[in-house]
């Protein structure tokens, strides 16, 4: 049987070998142990279901009975049912007139917006007309809803009166909105 004989250089090399293996593979496994951490954290999620604004109407305006005359006039009627007239335009004191009111229902404390419509045209059976116009409400522009989430809405405006204008009952559509702040 042959014996070889091995050399310090070649017994070096051997080890020096071995010992950079090791090394490489130390590493290998360091570097892998420290990209497959991770790290989690937890946080919350939150919403906020609001409930419907809604708007019920429990009368529309009525300005009462009116008398016209051979001068233009105007009808209003307040917030809180006052009626006034100027011009030709006349106020019979033995019929009510009142404003339009809504109960407004959502969110309790809420605050939200009033959208009163600029003008409408209130027509008779016969197709004559007038304008009603100048809207107000109380609230005015914004609301607030009480803590069981309603509060009341009035709605008065100014109709405006031609001259000689043609009797009859006349009937419109006004559109109110409201919508959360």
């Amino acid at each position: 049987m042959a014996t070889q004989t091995i050399s310090r250089l070649q017994l070096y090399r051997m080890n020096l070998s071995v010992m950079l293996l090791a090394f490489i593979m130390a590493v290998l496994v360091f570097c892998n142990q420290r990209f497959a951490q991770a790290a989690t954290k937890t946080t919350t999620v939150d919403a906020n279901i609001v409930s419907t604004i809604n708007l019920a109407a429990q009368n529309g305006i009525v300005f009462g009975d009116i008398g016209a005359s051979s001068i233009p006039g105007t009808v209003s009627i307040g917030v809180d049912g006052s009626r006034t007239s100027t011009g030709g335009a006349s106020i019979n004191s033995n019929t009510a007139g009142t404003p339009a009111n809504f109960e407004v229902s959502g969110d309790p404390n809420a605050l939200y917006i009033i959208t009163l419509p600029t003008s409408i045209v209130i027509s008779s059976s016969a197709g004559d007309s007038m304008t009603v116009e100048n809207f107000v409400s109380e609230p005015s522009a914004n609301g607030q809803l009480d803590p069981g989430g309603r509060q009341n809405l009035n709605v008065g405006a100014t109709m405006n009166v031609g001259s000689f204008q043609p009797f009859g009952a006349y009937r419109g559509i006004m559109a109110t909105t409201v919508e959360y702040n």
